[in-house]
């Protein structure tokens, strides 16, 4: 018994052998169905628009079980005067992610958002036949990123054309919106000296390290779940740098599209009282309000003995803000230090600038038209929770980014936790396809040469397999191939 164990593998071995050789053999289907694929494009083209220019061209492609090295030919497209290969064209090989199948990619942006580069890495290495590198985990995220801002600049200029489509058309009389600014650290490279910083960014961090983020979510209401905790519904969420006029219209845009807003009646927006809040507010036509968290969190940071703050508290409660600023204005003159004043000071100030948004819409006594079924309307102030989309990735974990890097991210990290990425990417108006094929074949023209030339010489190509032992996975691929089912019979 001991020398049987030593001499077979465990069954931990076992495993990872078998996979790799499973995964060399997907790679080589791949390779054949990409060459059987290419030879019917070659017959099947528009010969008057695309000329052949190169049989053979090689090319690589990283997927879920490894590299793919394949060949395709090249031909040259007489209208539009350009350079293709009908087969990547053809197959979508090519996404904007680089060399890297969709598959593939979604897996390394799935993993990067949720862990640091190299581990993310490790793990694609690991859980795939394919082997990573932290640099190209971070190559994949960025192209992933830029395919997302590719599509929300061509989705803004087709709502400026009047020609956009819907996400989903979300039915709501009431939209409820949040905006908050999220601090991000900085590559060293890309702090500035001081007094030097860019057009546009209005306020940098005291150390020049950091730079706010503008983020931004938008949902109907609430839902109630088993447990009895309540999530909001149909929520968004949005976040870039930049100037806060370049967020507004691309987050309208994104608003545009998921929801039907000519059907809204009324519009709410939660912020901490920062002027570009309220200048979104007042274009969009909606009610400013005080995040009450923001509200406590000046009240408690400001005021430091309990009888002071359960009196402004009260205030608030009663729905008294004359009430209020007049507290803290006779605790300002009764405070018997500076520091003391100067807190009370600024406490003041920033609930006089906010006084017409102090109080919550509930508090107001505004009316909202009746929520849809399952859904329920509730206190606002969940932003800094979703603010975990972007901070539990990008802010807590001490890393620092290039701009560029953080706006890919955090596109992902938006995206992903509210809509899902399929639906920023796949469900946007896309282009209009290219007419790369003539009309199929006759049934009087398939058995015989259709012109002149290298035209037909994909008729006469073998099957794939032809010449190789036929188990019952390669059947089932010439089966694809042929358009025909595979009889069950074949895997019993």
């Amino acid at each position: 018994m001991k020398n049987i164990t030593e001499e077979q593998p465990d069954f931990k071995t076992f495993e990872s052998k078998l996979f790799e050789t499973m995964c060399r053999i997907a790679c080589g289907l791949i390779q054949q169905y990409l060459a059987w694929r290419d030879l019917g494009i070659m017959g099947l083209r528009d010969k008057s628009r695309y000329r052949l220019i190169d049989k053979a061209r090689e090319s690589t492609i990283k997927t879920i079980f490894g590299e793919v090295n394949y060949s395709r030919r090249y031909y040259y497209d007489i209208e539009e005067s350009r350079y293709v290969f009908l087969l990547d064209e053809a197959m979508g090989i090519f996404s904007g992610y680089g060399l890297v199948s969709e598959n593939l990619a979604e897996q390394i942006v799935n993993e990067c958002a949720d862990k640091p580069f190299r581990k993310a890495a490790a793990s694609i290495s690991v859980l795939t036949g394919q082997g990573i590198s932290a640099m190209g985990a971070w190559n994949v995220v960025q192209g992933y990123g830029k395919a997302i801002d590719g599509q929300q600049t061509r989705l803004t200029e087709l709502y400026d054309s009047g020609s956009v489509g819907h996400l989903g058309g979300i039915s709501s009389r009431v939209l409820f919106e949040e905006y908050d600014d999220v601090w991000i650290n900085r590559q060293r490279a890309q702090r500035r000296k001081p007094g030097a910083a860019a057009k546009g960014d209005k306020k940098i961090g005291p150390k020049l390290g950091k730079l706010p983020m503008h983020a931004g979510i938008a949902y109907t209401g609430w839902t109630e779940q088993k447990d009895g905790r309540y999530s909001t519904a149909d929520k968004i969420a949005y976040a870039s740098f930049g100037k806060t006029s370049k967020f507004r219209e691309t987050f309208g845009v994104l608003l545009n599209q998921r929801f039907d807003m000519d059907g809204i009646e009324r519009r709410i927006t939660n912020g901490d009282g920062e002027a570009w809040i309220r200048r979104t507010a007042e274009e969009n036509d909606s009610i400013l309000q005080l995040d009450p968290f923001h509200r406590s969190k000046a009240i408690v940071k400001a005021v430091s003995d309990k009888s002071d703050r359960n009196l402004l508290f009260d205030a608030i409660g009663g729905k008294d803000v004359d009430k209020l600023l007049s507290s803290i204005c006779e605790m300002a003159l009764d405070a018997q230090d500076e520091p003391t004043q100067d807190k009370l000071s600024k406490l003041y100030g920033y609930f006089h600038s906010n006084t017409d948004s102090l109080l919550t819409w509930q508090e107001r006594g505004i009316g909202l038209p009746s929520p849809p079924e399952g859904i329920v309307y509730r206190g606002m102030g969940v932003q800094e929770s979703s603010n975990c989309l972007i901070t539990q990735r990008m802010k807590n974990r001490r890393g620092s980014w290039s701009d560029g890097g953080a706006s890919n991210m955090a596109r992902i990290l938006c995206f992903r936790g509210t809509i899902g990425l399929d639906a920023i990417l796949c469900d946007l108006p896309e282009p209009e396809p290219i007419e790369a094929f003539a009309e199929p074949l006759s049934a009087a023209k398939a058995p015989l040469h259709d012109g002149k030339g290298y035209g037909a010489d994909w008729l006469f190509a073998p099957m794939p397999f032809d010449e190789a032992f036929k188990t019952h996975g390669r059947e089932a691929i010439r089966g694809m191939l042929r358009m025909k089912p595979v009889s069950a019979l074949h895997f019993i």
